[in-house]
């Protein structure tokens, strides 16, 4: 690895450590688990006791909550959101079923989800 990769792969971890190192409180007094971000795009989920159907939030740039997605079929089941977005956010879920479901049931269950999301951001590479 030269040292534009090795200076590039720093940089991305760094910023990963910033952005998200632990899960936090929401104002409705949740856990709130920054999962990813995708350009514009903040995948959340959240603790909420009682949902049944696994599904994440979606946050675009300053906006919070513009659309929540079934992870299983991956699907925008409420909110609004372009196109270009719904295809990008709907692979990411096709892609990441597995791991964002155990995410998911682990956060509901009031278990760590560390392990979880430095897998699905791949940490490990």
């Amino acid at each position: 690895m030269n040292l534009n990769d090795l200076a590039s792969k720093l940089q991305k971890d760094l910023g990963w450590v910033d952005l998200l190192t632990r899960p936090s409180r929401s104002s409705h007094g949740s856990m709130e688990l920054l999962v990813v971000k995708l350009d514009r795009l903040k995948i959340k989920i959240y603790q909420e006791k009682g949902h049944s159907l696994p599904h994440i939030h979606v946050d675009y740039g300053k906006q919070h909550h513009v659309a929540t997605f079934s992870i299983d079929p991956p699907a925008r089941i409420e909110g609004k959101l372009s196109n270009k977005y719904d295809r990008s956010v709907q692979e990411w879920l096709t892609n990441n079923r597995e791991g964002i479901v155990a995410l998911w049931a682990a956060l509901q269950a009031g278990e760590s989800p560390d392990a979880l999301v430095a897998e699905l951001r791949g940490d490990d590479a």
